[in-house]
């Protein structure tokens, strides 16, 4: 079996969507032809051999500075068409990003050369983030998204929320939920105080979050509900892992709050790195006002970690009260009262971080989410 699959960015760029694409790849590959049909960015070469993946690299354009109507990556890619074409070997292809994929690969795709299509939904159809996004890419679904997954095979979702908001009715009967995963080997509990070393924070709370500082993420309600927290524990610190277009602002929002000295903006950790920012914490915070299927809400329950998220998107779907505790999205009030009750009862705080690894281990690894796609390749070409 010989799967294509195209995502504008592949490694080493590293979203959410390119981290998905990898675990879940690397581990087919070693059954099954895989191979990765992506955007040439600059310091990237036209092809490479990846855990066993082949990666073709086609000639694009990388546009950094777009307003955030829908989720980055932005690529042209002039030559995707001749490109596809050239990979005739494969059975099924496999499209990782609706918003920049139609007429130029479904042409060659179903009707050129008549193979199997999949699309898998990374991305839900936006709610609450803000007018403009909300409304843009509703009318990009319905003027080219529906076509696309009218001409898929099958479509999977990353959650039942996303498939709900997503997929028009009528296509809902071809579509399943594969939920993201984690390496539960790389991401697990363990002592190591080196992070809490590095930052000269000693044995009082350490609160992590971890994503793009852009509005959907909510960074600004932690931050507000962290300065609440100060008042019951002075010692308390925040540490905040990504990067994006609203790091400025948030920054003068601690100093405006004069939480400055307790908050750190933290970016270009090493994947190898990562899972000691996760055990160093005493709580694991996504104050998210939409999201899909949060791949760090899986690393921090397979890093046994207590959570405190919003009921945004398929949140729910992932922490259950067993394993942390959901607040509404755009409530600092809220996110700092159930940080507060964790902090305070170590008991329950304790028996949550057991409760989270075991349900990543049982329910969300890469390996889960790697079989789960091969069955629907296999049901695809059955």
């Amino acid at each position: 079996m010989e799967i294509c699959m195209l995502d504008p960015l592949f490694y080493p760029y590293f979203g959410g969507t390119e981290k998905v694409v990898y675990e879940f790849g690397k581990r087919l590959a070693r059954k099954y032809g895989i191979s990765i049909l992506t955007s040439r960015i600059p310091g990237t070469s036209p092809y490479e051999e990846i855990e066993g993946m082949k990666v073709y690299r086609t000639p694009s354009i990388y546009l950094k500075n777009l307003p955030s109507f829908m989720p980055p990556p932005y690529t042209i890619s002039p030559f995707i068409t001749r490109d596809i074409l050239k990979r005739s070997e494969a059975d099924i292809f496999h499209i990782h990003c609706r918003y920049f994929y139609y007429l130029e690969t479904l042409i060659p795709i179903k009707y050129i050369m008549r193979k199997k299509l999949m699309l898998t939904l990374h991305n839900a159809k936006p709610e609450g983030i803000s007018f403009m996004t909300d409304k843009s890419a509703a009318l990009y679904d319905m003027v080219w998204g529906y076509r696309i997954m009218e001409n898929c095979d099958r479509i999977a979702a990353v959650s039942r929320y996303t498939q709900e908001v997503t997929v028009p009715s009528y296509l809902k009967h071809n579509t399943e939920v594969v939920y993201n995963g984690v390496d539960e080997k790389h991401f697990r509990p363990r002592k190591d105080d080196s992070v809490r070393k590095k930052f000269g924070i000693g044995e009082g709370p350490l609160l992590l979050t971890n994503g793009r500082l852009v509005p959907q993420k909510g960074m600004y309600y932690l931050i507000e509900a962290f300065y609440m927290l100060k008042e019951y524990f002075k010692d308390a610190k925040l540490i905040i892992i990504g990067k994006g277009p609203l790091k400025d602002e948030l920054a003068s929002q601690c100093f405006r709050l004069g939480v400055q000295d307790s908050v750190n903006f933290v970016t270009g950790i090493p994947e190898e790195e990562l899972p000691l920012y996760y055990n160093a914490a005493s709580l694991f915070v996504l104050p998210t006002l939409w999201e899909p299927s949060a791949v760090v809400l899986y690393e921090a329950l397979a890093s046994g970690k207590a959570i405190v998220t919003t009921r945004a998107g398929g949140n729910p779907e992932i922490v259950s009260p067993k394993c942390g505790m959901l607040v509404p999205p755009r409530n600092a009030e809220e996110l700092c009262d159930k940080m507060k009750l964790l902090l305070e009862d170590e008991k329950l705080r304790r028996r949550m971080e057991k409760n989270s690894r075991k349900r990543a281990v049982e329910n969300f690894t890469w390996d889960i989410a790697a079989k789960r796609y091969e069955r629907i390749y296999k049901r695809i070409l059955s």
